[in-house]
């Protein structure tokens, strides 16, 4: 949930407090704003620390921001136009005194429209005080759709896709540093933006015979956003038929305890499936903290330095996108049912059209099998394929494109509040355009997105530096794909550029969020209150 804009409000309305020593005529109404606004931010983070996905909250939070961008363009105006005319000594004064009525008319302007933002952001606030956030999402108001994208996401190891290209390398590396009983990892990771195909990898490897031969237990748990550790702990013991009805009422010491000593006294696989976060392992860790063991974990994540921290030797494995030549294989396995019957030919046009479509997708295999399924309900219509065609990106965002927008938006879901406006500014880019790190870090400290002291940790950096943290976030969260960099002692970002899909789901955030508003010659002529305005 992004308060950026109630902070950044705040934020001016600090700084403007610091800068003049009298803010008489407007003190009173500044000081109401500013205690409304100090509350909306502390329920938005009440609201985002639950997870709360809620429609009441998720309106509010547009009109919210919209409040917070009027506030402190008032405020910015009362800096400007009024407050730097107070400074200075007695040669200030004289001219002032000349254009006292002027600065008076002026005054009541900026009081009017500071209490009728105020006004508006207190109707907003008693709306908001009749939501308990501690209860909403919870088991006041049912499951949120964050929730149910999670659950549909369940995988179920013994289930596998017969569609599956181009993971014949990557299963043979991983096997081999699985098996390898000499290496001291322990913990392996396979990282990638979502829709990549990692759980289908995890579990190639689950069931491939050499792991099976090795090992002499298999274990698999869902691990997901909401990371409930009694049940993962239960569901490996469950796996490794162990789990009696006495451990279901055990406390979870006793419980981490148990699968700890059975991981060290026996050789054990564990898939952790779908681990978000260092937080998440942090509260898994006891049940893995033997360091005497032939047991090994793996891992499936968007977050690359999970692995780092679980295991100062662990193996990061970055799961990549599929050539063309690959895509074009599993296309045809899903859009042409008939390709596997003897002496089919696909139509020459069809053929065309799909080898131009699947480009669209950009080796992600989910948007492939997605797109290939819309159009094997429509085969053999040559009509229908050209309608797909003409639009691509409208049908990967349809009712049947729907769980590709779910599975990317989850890492939107995921990211810390800082890091939120940071993400949708990047919708400011074209598409394929490779951006550059400098220039980034620039617009952000700029733009007022990120400050030195936006976090306490971070007091002690400039802005610059911590902008440069941030985009090392995303980059660690597979946000962006990083194109070049310095060197690799300092892993300083040069360029990157964002994968196509993952900037569509940008892109709607942002528009959703009222972020920033794309003119074209389609609506150039709609513009009204617009903060972030980009022309294409």
């Amino acid at each position: 949930m992004d308060f950026s804009a109630v902070s950044s409000a705040l934020k001016a309305i600090g700084e403007l407090t610091q800068e003049v020593t009298s803010l008489w005529g407007v003190d009173e109404q500044v000081e109401r704003l500013a205690s409304e606004l100090r509350w909306m931010q502390s329920f938005l983070k009440v609201a985002d620390a639950r997870k709360v996905d809620h429609e009441v909250i998720r309106t509010s939070v547009v009109e919210i921001r919209e409040l917070a961008y009027d506030a402190e363009d008032v405020i910015e105006m009362f800096a400007l136009k009024v407050a730097s005319k107070r400074k200075g000594g007695f040669s200030n004064c004289i001219k002032r005194s000349a254009c006292f009525l002027k600065e008076g008319c002026l005054l009541h302007q900026i009081k009017s429209e500071i209490e009728k933002i105020t006004a508006r952001i207190e109707v907003l606030t008693r709306q908001l005080k009749t939501y308990d956030v501690s209860k909403l999402g919870v088991d006041g108001e049912g499951p949120s759709s964050s929730t149910e994208r999670r659950e549909a996401r369940r995988p179920y190891p013994h289930v596998m896709d017969d569609n599956i290209v181009g993971l014949d390398k990557d299963i043979e590396k991983l096997v081999s540093v699985l098996v390898d009983e000499e290496s001291e990892c322990k913990v392996l990771s396979i990282c990638g933006m979502g829709g990549l195909g990692k759980t289908t990898l995890a579990k190639k490897i689950y069931r491939q015979s050499q792991v099976v031969g090795h090992f002499e237990h298999l274990a698999w748990a869902f691990v997901s956003q909401n990371c409930q550790i009694r049940k993962i702990w239960e569901d490996i013991l469950s796996d490794l038929n162990i789990l009696t009805e006495v451990d279901k009422k055990m406390k979870v010491e006793k419980l981490a305890e148990k699968l700890s000593s059975f991981l060290e006294e026996n050789k054990c696989l564990v898939i952790l499936d779908d681990i978000w976060n260092t937080k998440a392992w942090d509260s898994l860790k006891p049940a893995f903290s033997a360091r005497k063991t032939k047991s090994k974990i793996l891992l499936t994540s968007r977050n690359k330095e999970i692995v780092a921290h679980a295991d100062k030797n662990g193996f990061l494995y970055e799961l990549q996108e599929l050539d063309y030549n690959q895509s074009w294989e599993l296309f045809q396995k899903i859009a042409f049912p008939q390709t596997n019957s003897p002496g089919y030919k696909i139509d020459a046009k069809m053929k065309e059209l799909g080898e131009d479509m699947v480009k669209h997708c950009a080796g992600l295999p989910l948007a492939i099998i997605i797109l290939g399924g819309i159009l094997a309900t429509k085969y053999p219509s040559l009509t229908e394929w050209l309608r797909v065609s003409a639009n691509v990106k409208s049908y990967l965002n349809n009712d049947k494109g729907e769980v590709l927008r779910d599975v990317l938006a989850l890492s939107y879901d995921d990211l810390p509040p800082y890091l939120r406006p940071c993400f949708l500014y990047l919708s400011h880019f074209p598409e394929d355009y490779e951006i550059s790190a400098d220039r980034l870090i620039q617009l952000w400290v700029a733009e007022g997105i990120v400050s030195s002291k936006q976090e306490e940790g971070d007091e002690g950096q400039i802005a610059e530096d911590v902008a440069e943290g941030y985009l090392l976030e995303l980059a660690e969260r597979c946000m962006i794909q990083v194109r070049e960099r310095d060197n690799i002692a300092t892993l300083k970002i040069r360029s990157f550029q964002m994968h196509d899909l993952m900037r569509d789901v940008c892109l709607s955030k942002a528009k959703q969020q009222k972020f920033l508003y794309i003119a074209d010659q389609s609506n150039e002529c709609q513009l009204s209150t617009i903060y972030s305005l980009t022309v294409h």
